[in-house]
């Protein structure tokens, strides 16, 4: 079955000054690709992070910009490419590639569009019963991106 492409991402605080820290999205086949961000220096990690987040994990264990940003270019090049619209994940995006000064080979579209039956509170009601029943996290980027995946697959039944 062909899919249509999924992404969220994590950031390191709610607030306005938080950066990416991880990223899940989708290929065509549903499989998932999902990484760790390291943040620059720019972003002021130390400052802008949630008590929560571990910063040195972060950069131990992170990929690193401009590596994100090739795969994501390279596996979502001239895709729409969806998000739940409920996060950041847009203006996210943006610092993450403006930060680099990368250009995006992908647009970035709300699930609304992918879904124009249906409006955001029903789709997210549907979404959360996909994930309770799979004992999905919706905290969790790569989890999130699953239960979009689910949600289409229900809402398209072939």
């Amino acid at each position: 079955m062909h899919y249509p492409q999924f992404l969220d991402i994590e950031t390191s605080t709610a607030d306005e000054g938080g950066f990416p820290t991880s990223i899940s999205w989708s290929l065509p086949d549903g499989q998932l690709k999902s990484v760790i961000i390291a943040p620059d220096d720019d972003w002021e990690p130390w400052d802008n992070a949630d008590p929560s987040v571990d910063i040195q994990h972060l950069f131990d264990q992170g990929v690193s910009g401009p590596d994100v940003i090739r795969e994501l270019n390279d596996d979502l090049d001239g895709q729409t490419i969806f998000v739940d619209g409920l996060d950041e994940d847009e203006r996210v995006l943006e610092l993450l590639f403006e930060t680099y000064q990368q250009t995006l080979s992908f647009e970035v579209a709300p699930m609304t569009q992918l879904f124009t039956q249906h409006n955001i509170e029903s789709l997210l009601a549907i979404r959360n019963d996909i994930a309770s029943e799979l004992q999905f996290d919706l905290e969790v980027v790569d989890d999130k991106v699953r239960s979009l995946i689910f949600l289409y697959q229900q809402l398209n039944p072939s």
